[in-house]
């Protein structure tokens, strides 16, 4: 019966050596993506958004934010639409110092639709809080493929 049991523990053992040495490890954590929003002049007027512009921008994704701090936000990723594979994302705003874009305020909690290309958010509707007509736009010029 002892033998058994010493048998048991040297195999056992050697199936978790194996394992770990296999170079099965799970994948690291990958860095946040950062973006950063435009800034906007007074004098920027915003059309109305629509599936067309949408769809020319490269990264598109709905998240949750999870902190705000000075001219941060955190945002855990609960939707790719576009672009990413990372699971969180912090926005670097520079709009005078405020955690806000065009009037866009974020708060701890809520959802946010965002769209930006080659890192750059723009200042008009960019980034806004997630609603049903703003999700079906994104849905329309982001198709499950």
């Amino acid at each position: 019966m002892l033998a058994a049991a010493a048998a048991a523990l040297l195999v056992g053992g050697g199936i978790s050596w194996g394992v770990t040495q296999s170079g099965d490890t799970p994948p690291a954590t990958a860095a946040p993506l950062t973006l950063t929003v435009q800034k906007s002049d007074a004098m920027t007027a915003c059309a109305a958004l629509d599936v067309a512009t949408l769809h020319k921008y490269t990264t598109a994704f709905e998240g949750t934010v999870t902190a705000v701090k000075g001219d941060q936000v955190g945002l855990r990723v609960d939707h790719w639409y576009r672009g990413g594979d990372t699971s969180t994302v912090r926005i670097n705003n520079n709009q005078e110092g405020e955690a806000e874009s065009f009037g866009q305020e974020f708060a701890v909690g809520e959802t946010y639709l965002v769209y930006a290309k080659d890192g750059k958010i723009p200042p008009c509707y960019g980034d806004a809080q997630a609603t049903t007509t703003l999700r079906s736009l994104y849905n329309q010029a982001y198709p499950a493929s």
